[in-house]
């Protein structure tokens, strides 16, 4: 008996004694892709996973710590006319995923590889994209000098201040969620390069999703892109407008996503297709399997 109260005793005194232990996620995705974005007779295959891990303690007072880092493994694959390129996959750290944030339900900081709210969309329909990338306009990117103050003191507000301390990038992004509608503006300074602005109204009419976005360069050709967006039960398609150093090019973007496929939970099956008005541009289509666990 006498032994049994000191096992006891001694239990007690290191369940009080022992640290509080931080909340711990883990998980990651995994993506295969194969389309035929390389033009011609070219069937291009893309394949990445991630694996990412990710803590947060909150006191009494309602202060909390997080931190969060993305593993990538990443490699492609090209195989045309029975000549194979491969591009061996590597075990690096994301851009964008390595922070540590700061905060309570008022405020947070987030600081590292972290990147700045976005404004400019095309929504979920850009996973075959033809040529030409959209102007986004952001100034702030994944970078591991990234500073990102953030305001949620308001529901449905969204309110961010990025910085990058290695120059005089700055962003600011404004947004409140009306219910009905929503609708989102960012500001763009760069340290000797170009200023910028986007804006991105949204709604939902009888259950069909809809937005438009426009993004605008302050460069020598005013270089801007808009994008016309809507989803409904899994298909989505996106028209985009682009006006690039003094040349309009059009493209149009489609596709049809199966969450849960065959009823298995994280899968998703998506097929596809995209075209722009480029010279020599081949309708871009295909399908890709994600899994997130």
């Amino acid at each position: 008996k006498i032994l049994m109260k000191k096992i006891i005793a001694l239990a007690v005194a290191t369940a009080i004694s022992a640290p509080a232990m931080a909340d711990l996620t883990i998980g990651g995705s995994a993506r295969y892709q194969v389309d035929n974005s390389a033009g011609g007779d070219v069937d291009t295959s893309t394949n990445r996973v991630l694996m990412s891990i990710s803590g947060s303690s909150t006191a009494e007072s309602g202060l909390f710590v997080s931190a969060g880092a993305t593993l990538q493994v990443f490699g492609a694959r090209a195989e045309a006319d029975a000549t194979d390129t491969d591009l061996d996959g590597d075990l690096v750290g994301r851009d964008g995923d390595l922070a540590i944030t700061i905060g309570n339900a008022a405020a947070n900081i987030v600081l590292g590889d972290a990147e700045s709210a976005g404004v400019y969309t095309d929504g979920s329909a850009d996973t075959f994209r033809s040529a030409p990338d959209a102007v986004s306009g952001r100034a702030v990117g994944r970078t591991n000098n990234n500073v990102l103050v953030n305001i949620t003191a308001v529901e449905g507000l969204t309110a961010q201040l990025s910085t990058e301390l290695n120059n005089s990038n700055n962003r600011v992004v404004l947004g409140y969620d009306f219910g009905a509608a929503a609708a989102k503006v960012g500001f763009d300074s760069r340290d000797g390069g170009d200023s910028g602005y986007q804006i991105d109204v949204s709604s939902s009419i009888a259950g069909v999703a809809v937005g438009v976005s426009h993004a605008t360069l302050d460069n020598a050709t005013d270089d801007n892109s808009t994008a016309f967006r809507a989803s409904y039960m899994g298909f989505a398609v996106a028209l985009e407008t682009h006006e690039q150093n003094n040349v309009d090019v059009d493209n149009w973007m489609a596709n049809y996503a199966v969450a849960n496929a065959g009823g298995v939970e994280g899968f998703t099956v998506t097929v596809g297709a995209g075209d722009s008005d480029v010279a020599g541009s081949d309708v871009n289509y295909g399908v890709r399997f994600d899994y997130a666990f």
